[in-house]
């Protein structure tokens, strides 16, 4: 699994479009999709979807990788900023966060996209 993170707008699908020779159809947007997909993008928002559900995203997770362990896993970063006061907002930042953690420390490799540009922070090129 390889692990992108980025700001927001900062061209982390377009990178690894290229980079990995993909297509807008190799991309999924839900945990259930990343299960048969090569890309996951937006985790931060798959996330907020499942919290707002009642479901658990780290399960969601789990799944998708037992499903696709060699799976492209793309996340905004969301816990920079000022601490929002809405606890739904703080319990969505949190979970994105932990959830993370959790992959970069699985992952094989962790790049994070920063104006289109890879840094590459665990793994080789």
């Amino acid at each position: 699994m390889i692990l992108m993170i980025g700001g927001a707008a900062q061209g982390k699908l377009a990178y690894t479009l290229g980079h990995y020779q993909l297509t807008s159809s190799d991309v999924a947007y839900d945990f259930e999709s990343a299960g048969s997909k090569a890309v996951f993008y937006g985790l931060h928002q798959a996330v907020r979807a499942l919290l707002s559900a009642g479901g658990d995203p780290s399960a969601a997770m789990e799944r998708a990788l037992l499903q696709n362990p060699g799976l492209i896993v793309i996340c905004d970063e969301v816990g920079g900023g000022v601490v929002p006061i809405d606890p739904v907002q703080r319990e969505w930042r949190e979970a994105t966060g932990r959830l993370c953690c959790t992959l970069a420390a699985q992952a094989d490799q962790v790049v994070r996209i920063f104006c289109g540009l890879p840094m590459v922070l665990k793994g080789g090129g």
